[in-house]
C-alpha cells in the first residue's frame, strides 16, 4: 500500500514539475537577425530588451512580442501587422506611420509614444496606457479600446469609425474633431 502510494506521488511530482509550462523569453538568433537585417517576420522576441533600438522600417509581421521592452524605440514606418505586443513597454517610442493592423497590445505601455500617421485598424488596444500619447491622424477604425486610459492623449484627425469608446479613458483628451473631453477626469 505504501509503494502505491509512493508511486501515485513520484507520477503526480513528475506530472506537475516535469510538463509544466516553460516561461518563453526571446530567441537571440531572432534577435540577432532583427538587429542585423531590420526585419525578422514570425520571431519571438518576447521579453526582448530593444530600448532605445534603431528599427525604422523594420519588418516585425506576426512576431511576438509579448512584454518587450520598446521604450525610446524608433519604429517609424515599421511593419508591425498582427504582431503581439500584449504587456510591451513602448513608452517614449516612435511609431510615426507604423502598421500595426491587427496588432495585440492589450495591457501595453505607450505613454508619450507618437502614432502619428498610425494604421491601427482593428488593433486591440484594450487596458493599454496611452497617457499623453499623440495619435494624430491615426487609424484606429473598428479597433478595440476598451479600458484603455487616453488621459491627454491627441487624437487630432484621428479615424474612430467603429470605435466604441464608451469605457476608455478620456481626461485631457483632445478627440479626432479637436475638442477637448473630460468625461473621466477626477476633480
Amino acid at each position: 500500500m505504501k509503494f502505491k502510494i509512493l508511486t501515485v506521488f513520484c507520477l503526480i511530482c513528475i506530472g506537475f514539475f516535469g510538463f509544466a509550462r516553460p516561461s518563453w523569453a526571446y530567441i537571440e538568433d531572432d534577435l540577432d537577425m532583427l538587429m542585423m537585417n531590420n526585419e525578422c517576420p514570425v520571431c519571438i522576441l518576447t521579453e526582448a530588451p530593444l530600448s532605445g533600438a534603431q528599427l525604422h522600417q523594420a519588418n516585425l509581421k506576426v512576431a511576438a512580442m509579448t512584454g518587450a521592452d520598446l521604450t525610446g524605440a524608433d519604429l517609424t514606418n515599421t511593419d508591425l501587422i498582427l504582431t503581439e505586443l500584449q504587456s510591451a513597454d513602448l513608452s517614449g517610442a516612435d511609431l510615426t506611420g507604423a502598421e500595426m493592423n491587427g496588432a495585440r497590445l492589450q495591457k501595453a505601455r505607450l505613454v508619450g509614444a507618437n502614432l502619428t500617421g498610425a494604421v491601427l485598424t482593428q488593433a486591440n488596444l484594450n487596458e493599454a496606457n496611452l497617457q499623453d500619447a499623440n495619435l494624430t491622424d491615426a487609424e484606429l477604425t473598428a479597433a478595440i479600446i476598451g479600458v484603455a486610459d487616453l488621459t491627454g492623449a491627441d487624437l487630432t484627425g484621428a479615424n474612430l469609425r467603429g470605435v466604441n469608446r464608451s469605457r476608455a479613458i478620456l481626461c485631457h483628451t483632445i478627440m479626432p474633431d479637436g475638442a477637448e473631453e473630460n468625461r473621466d477626469c477626477n476633480s
